[in-house]
């Protein structure tokens, strides 16, 4: 048995090494195949915080992007260059990456890199930059696409924006410009714009770009600064950040006043000065007020929001501007490498390269970008991105949306910013079993702050619920202030129902979602404006009202959040604030004639997950599909080797864990296809694949261990019950437990997966078990006590035994009866509950050899001592089944009284004699209770013989027949007297 235990370990690890090798083997296969895209960036040096950054958003999103990927698309691989941010090395890795297996390369970060690194990327490889801005790098360039704006774009925006907002008593600006390429073009186009509206350009300061210099040249412009402060109007910082934060902490500790804008550059340079005793007490100090036009944090769609959250989890910190656009870069890339397929392997790596390029080119219509982070992309004729421009302000440490923002189609208008904010009190939620209802009732304060320019009336508060059971509006605010010029109000939302959220997955792939499984729900409130569009009106998170309580790193507001809902199994996974853009009916309005209806949604969503489905976490994607295979294979292959071998029961415990890994890999598969499967499902369509798939698997979690049960059962007891007695368990037996078993998993799932009572059922089958236990109670009864008997194994087949006055020997037992075979050669019946209740002497247990006991009457004149001696030669000299290497043992059994005859061998005669005789009980050990008779004759002639030998008589003592009794086999603690008589000597020696 051990070594058969051994060769099926052997065999099944054999089994498993094997498929992990095919598996290693079909992943190199193709990761061979793999499709290799560059990044290049300044990953050391001055700027590698940022470079580090951007390299790892995208690390992020390419490993999500892999994991999504389908059987038919090819695995992207990044390669990671290294520039310092210094021209020459940019160079130097240009040439590596075009000798390289790179299909596109992603990068630089500044400008002179780029332009410098361009020289070899152009008419040999797809470059896209999502930081460079210099003009010049994609109209000179038709191999180089940039996702960022450039100098043009940006220095027209920051010049308008401020003649249109922030020029209030002068019409005047002033310039502070780097020494480089980016800072010059900057500051021209700057100057340019604001010459043509009008705006007088009053002083020009250039910085120099030599580090070692740089401080003195800091000090000596805001020296001056300060004396023209009062003529100077506002300040344009045409410079990088590293520069500019020396720049701006001077400006601030001179008492500068003067209005500051600035490029996208500036995003994120509240990080260099967190460090500072001013900042640290009073945040904000060095960079609140200044104006920066980026990509801003509160103006996050639904899927930078997530991946932005999915970086916090992983970094711990929020990610900068730069990398989004970096992010964009790769999905425009990721997206076209699945349009177009390589030609086969004979296509020249540079043949694909320039279709790439060519196919990304094509990507230049507004109705048909590609979603990313920041928006839809496309590209106008020069392969620069179109997409409106955001300003922000400094608030707090914090860059939020500016309140005022030029409009996106029209920047002779504006939007308003409307800095909204929720904070929930209490999410009340139905839940029905395990199962969640698609209605929360929450208790919620809800804000709204924003200015109004020239008079104008917005009323942000006339929203329409989205995703609200019945239509309702906002009633006279609780708080309404003005301060500052910003309008201030706050509103309570109580008893009001509201759909759960369901979202639909977006084109980037970035927002995920289990939507077959209920493994999280999404609850909250989401509106727009009723009348409004986005040109007009825009609602951003209040970051500032916020941002304390909806950071996912404090675990103070996780424990407050915890008390929202009280449900059990689940718990608060994040919430999330964030805006987004809709379309709407236009309903023949005429201003929607040339465009479309498209609107800012606020969205305030509570993610709830299910603390029991975590394997939906732990278990990637990516390996949705492989997992499953392995699984199955596994799982197969255990239950046909266990059902080949009946040794290999004990695999039982493999095989579940295994049968359960399988349905959980299957629900993982489930979801990894319903991801990698776009399509603009409803909200209808989602719910009714969930509703299907979700009750599927349900029901499977019941079925499944039930499964498993009733084998354990078949192996763990009927199995070894068989082994043990030879004989097959009855079908009765066995359809009863599998009934029972199935039974129960039918009210599981009729209890817990349709939520239907089951009172009725269990009354009713309560009563059918009742009746059917009626009808076969004397069966069952006969079952079980069958089972014991075989469990406790108190005889055997061939055994002989006595039960109650019974005796014979075994010939069959089964699950009704048990049959012994008497001394008169028929079979006796006796049903199993009689024999479990019955006083059972086994004569063959433990082994073949038994004491038998004979009874002897002397006259008591004889010497007891002679006659123990002759007793016991009398026995030894028996040799056929008497066991004569044991001594015979004679007990003296008493002295009895009135005997008058004596009992010889052959016949009887009678005497008066003594009116006493002495009882003697001889015990001897024989063996194989079948012969008792046989041995009782021989050794009773035995003694005959040596007593008449020796001239003793024996007495006999008279008895009426009623009173005879058999001999009976004893051990010499169990004496039993026997009255020698003709009739009872015939019985004892079994004639």
């Amino acid at each position: 048995m051990k070594i058969k235990l051994f060769v099926s370990f052997v065999f099944l690890l054999a089994i498993v090494i094997s498929s992990i090798i095919v598996w290693e083997v079909v992943s190199h296969h193709f990761g061979d195949d793999a499709i290799h895209i560059a990044f290049v960036g300044p990953l050391s040096g001055e700027d590698e915080v940022k470079g580090k950054s951007m390299k790892q958003a995208l690390e992020m999103y390419v490993d999500h992007a892999n994991e999504q990927r389908d059987a038919n698309q090819q695995k992207i691989v990044l390669d990671f260059h290294d520039d310092e941010n210094k021209p020459e090395t940019a160079y130097k890795m240009a040439q590596e990456i075009v000798e390289s297996k790179a299909v596109a390369v992603i990068g630089h970060r500044r400008s002179d890199c780029s332009i410098r690194g361009g020289e070899i990327y152009k008419d040999h490889i797809l470059a896209i930059t999502p930081t460079s801005t210099q003009t010049e790098i994609t109209r000179k360039n038709k191999w180089y696409f940039r996702t960022f704006y450039d100098n043009e774009m940006q220095a027209r925006f920051l010049a308008k924006y401020a003649k249109r907002f922030l020029l209030q008593q002068h019409n005047t600006v002033s310039i502070i410009y780097l020494d480089t390429i980016y800072g010059e073009e900057l500051a021209d186009i700057f100057e340019k714009t604001s010459i043509a509206l009008n705006v007088k350009v009053k002083h020009k300061w250039k910085l120099t770009n030599d580090a070692s210099k740089r401080e003195g040249d800091v000090k000596r412009i805001v020296t001056d600064l300060k004396e023209k402060s009062a003529n100077a109007g506002l300040i344009f910082l045409a410079t990088q950040s590293n520069g500019g934060e020396k720049l701006i902490k001077q400006i601030r500790e001179a008492k500068i006043e003067n209005q500051l804008i600035a490029p996208d550059s500036y995003a994120n340079i509240q990080d260099n000065f967190k460090d500072y005793p001013k900042e640290k007490k009073t945040p904000g100090y060095y960079t609140d007020g200044i104006y920066v036009a980026s990509f801003i944090v509160d103006l996050f769609s639904q899927a930078a929001n997530d991946f932005n959250a999915r970086y916090q989890e992983k970094y711990e910190k929020d990610l900068p501007g730069a990398a989004f656009y970096t992010v964009d870069a790769a999905i425009l890339i990721i997206e076209i490498i699945q349009q177009i397929k390589p030609k086969g392997q004979q296509e020249l790596l540079s043949s694909y390269r320039k279709r790439l390029r060519d196919s990304l080119a094509q990507v230049n219509k507004k109705e048909e970008p590609i979603e990313g982070l920041t928006g839809p992309n496309f590209f106008d004729e020069y392969g620069d991105i179109s997409k409106p421009i955001s300003i922000g302000v400094y608030r707090n440490s914090h860059l939020i949306s500016a309140p005022l923002q030029l409009s996106y189609d029209d920047d002779t208008k504006y939007r308003t910013v409307v800095y909204t904010g929720v904070q929930f009190n209490e999410i009340e939620i139905s839940q029905h079993g395990k199962n969640i209802g698609k209605e929360n009732i929450p208790d919620f304060y809800l804000w709204f702050r924003f200015m109004e320019e020239d008079g104008g009336v917005i009323k942000p508060q006339d929203v329409e619920f989205i995703n609200a059971v019945s239509h309702f509006k906002l009633g006279v605010p609780y708080i309404k202030e003005t301060i500052e010029g910003q309008t201030y109000l706050r509103y309570r939302i109580k008893g009001k129902s509201f759909k759960e959220y369901i979202p639909l997955r977006s084109k980037t792939g970035i927002h995920t979602e289990h939507a077959f499984f209920n493994t999280q729900h999404i609850f909250g409130v989401n509106f727009r404006h009723n009348h409004l569009d986005k040109d007009e009106l825009i609602y951003v998170s209040d970051i500032l009202g916020t941002s304390f309580k909806t950071t996912e790193q404090s675990e103070w507001q996780k424990l407050k959040n915890q008390k929202l809902i009280s449900l059990n199994h689940w718990k608060i996974d994040k919430i999330h604030f964030f805006q987004n853009i809709t379309e709407r009916e236009t309903f023949g309005h005429p201003k929607y004639f040339e465009k479309k209806a498209t609107f800012s949604t606020f969205n305030a969503n509570v993610w709830i997950k299910h603390s029991d489905l975590f394997y939906h976490e732990i278990i990637s994607h990516q390996f949705a599909s492989e997992f499953l295979i392995f699984t199955a294979i596994i799982t197969l292959l255990l239950f046909m080797v266990s059902y080949a071998e009946r040794f290999l029961r004990y695999l039982w415990f493999v095989q579940a864990i295994f049968a359960f890994l399988l349905l959980i890999s299957l629900e993982i598969f489930l979801d990894h296809v319903r991801e990698e499967t776009y399509v603009e499902y409803t909200y209808t369509d989602i719910e009714t694949l969930r509703a299907f798939v979700t009750i599927t698997f349900d029901i499977l979690w019941w079925l499944i261990p039930a499964i498993l049960l009733d084998v354990a059962v078949r192996r763990f007891l009927w199995m070894p019950l068989e082994e043990k007695t030879g004989r097959p368990v009855p079908g009765l037996m066995r359809f009863l437990i599998s009934f029972i078993i199935y039974s129960l998993a039918c009210f599981g799932i009729i209890a817990f997966v349709f939520e239907r009572p089951i009172t009725s059922l269990l009354a009713t089958g309560g009563l059918l078990t009742a009746v059917f236990g009626l009808a076969i109670r004397t069966n069952l009864s006969n079952i079980f006590s069958g089972i014991a008997l075989s469990i406790e194994r108190s005889f055997r087949v061939g055994d002989w035994v006595k039960i109650g006055s019974d005796e014979g020997q075994v010939v069959d037992m089964n699950w009704r009866v048990t049959n012994i075979q008497t001394r008169g050669k028929h079979i006796l019946s006796i049903p199993n509950s009689k024999v479990s209740s019955s006083n059972i002497h086994n004569f063959s247990y433990p082994d073949n050899q038994y004491w038998l006991k004979c009874t002897v009457y002397i006259d008591p004149k004889y010497d007891p001592r002679k006659i123990e001696e002759i007793l016991i030669r009398a026995v030894l000299f028996v040799k056929k089944d008497v066991m004569t290497d044991v001594k015979p043992v004679i007990l003296f059994n008493g002295i009895i009284t009135n005997a008058k005859s004596v009992i010889l061998l052959d016949n009887i005669k009678e005497s008066n004699v003594n009116s006493l005789v002495v009882s003697y009980a001889v015990f001897f050990k024989t063996e194989n209770y079948k012969y008792k008779g046989r041995v009782l004759k021989n050794v009773w002639q035995s003694i005959w013989i040596h007593l008449s030998q020796a001239g003793v008589l024996i007495p006999a003592k008279q008895h009426h027949q009623d009173e005879i009794r058999r001999t009976t086999a004893s051990t010499p603690t169990q004496l039993e007297e026997d009255v020698l008589t003709k009739g009872h000597l015939q019985n004892m020696i079994g004639i």
